[in-house]
């Protein structure tokens, strides 16, 4: 099996003027970037040990990238650009990219959350 290590990061500090609410794709554009946007599956599955509760299923946790939630794939659709063939073509290249593993997810949440991660076989 081979294991492909995506890096991504979580942008959810973008500043923007006090009580004024901007969507992604306006964010986007206030920097001079293009909105695309994924979604990812965490399969989830009863415990086995009978107990009422949900727990990682095993295929998410085996080093491969998670499942799109998207039908068709990356999107841009709320996108506020005004050059759609290079938008399309960014679209494309990150449909191409490969999505983040449950461990990279890990990582993902925690940078976004102000976590520091420590692995339990660490000091």
């Amino acid at each position: 099996m081979t294991t492909t290590t995506t890096t991504a990061t979580a942008n959810i500090n973008v500043p923007t003027p006090a009580g004024v609410y901007l969507s992604q794709g306006e964010r986007a554009l206030a920097r001079g970037t293009h909105y695309i946007e994924e979604s990812i599956w965490v399969y989830l599955m009863r415990d086995w040990d009978g107990v009422d509760r949900w727990v990682l299923d095993p295929v998410a946790v085996d080093g491969c990238g998670l499942d799109s939630g998207l039908e068709n794939g990356a999107r841009n659709s709320e996108c506020m650009c005004e050059d759609r063939e290079a938008c399309d073509a960014i679209r494309d290249r990150m449909d191409r990219a490969p999505l983040p593993s449950a461990d990279d997810l890990l990582h993902l949440l925690a940078d976004s959350l102000g976590y520091t991660l420590t692995r339990a076989d660490q000091p």
